[in-house]
């Protein structure tokens, strides 16, 4: 692989790049809720949040990765209510409670992770190790002490690459009657100490 060059920021003009990628890793959890497919990313594209993303590109300036976080009331999308409505419309009703439902705010001194991708032709080769390590320095550089997510169900790959990394199960969220919208049953939070 060539120069992994690391962004403390998304670079501008990336955003419908990082958008596809975010897409591609949890658009079979927001399908249903964002989609259609082109629909979910342009919708991201318009409102990614460039501060909130980590970013993992090579030395020609391809995007091979992103780590997003949320530190405050953003993560790596800024949508309000109204962007749901510019976007989707009346559809936007139904889609606010499921979505309330899937927002996630951390504890005083931990960073919340809002995603990790990393390019299709990319994987396999350190990216997603980088981000992470970058993550872990960015978070350990701003003052918190510990990094938290939510791992989905069914995807027990994930979940068992964050415990080797040291993230340690505090608790599980059913998503109850939602499963049919969300397309899974249950949410593990993970807390790993810096």
């Amino acid at each position: 692989m060539s120069e992994l060059i690391l962004h403390n920021e998304l670079p501008r003009g990336h955003e419908a790049e990082a958008a596809a990628l975010y897409w591609e890793a949890f658009g079979g959890k927001l399908g249903k809720l964002l989609g259609p497919d082109d629909k979910g990313r342009q919708f991201f594209a318009k409102t990614v949040n460039p501060e909130a993303v980590i970013a993992a590109t090579d030395k020609t300036g391809r995007l091979l990765g992103i780590a997003a976080h949320k530190a405050g009331v953003n993560g790596f999308s800024t949508a309000t209510t109204a962007d749901l409505f510019r976007h989707y419309g009346l559809g936007a009703l139904w889609r606010l409670i499921p979505l309330a439902m899937l927002e996630r705010d951390a504890p005083k001194g931990t960073l919340q992770m809002d995603g990790i991708c990393v390019a299709e032709t990319a994987r396999g080769q350190g990216v997603g190790s980088a981000l992470f390590d970058a993550l872990f320095d960015y978070a350990r550089q701003n003052g918190f002490t510990h990094v938290t997510l939510d791992v989905i169900d069914t995807n027990p790959r994930a979940e068992a690459l964050y415990e080797r990394l040291g993230f340690i199960a505090t608790g599980e969220e059913t998503t109850g009657p939602l499963k049919p919208l969300l397309g899974f049953n249950s949410a593990t939070k993970m807390v790993l100490t810096l």
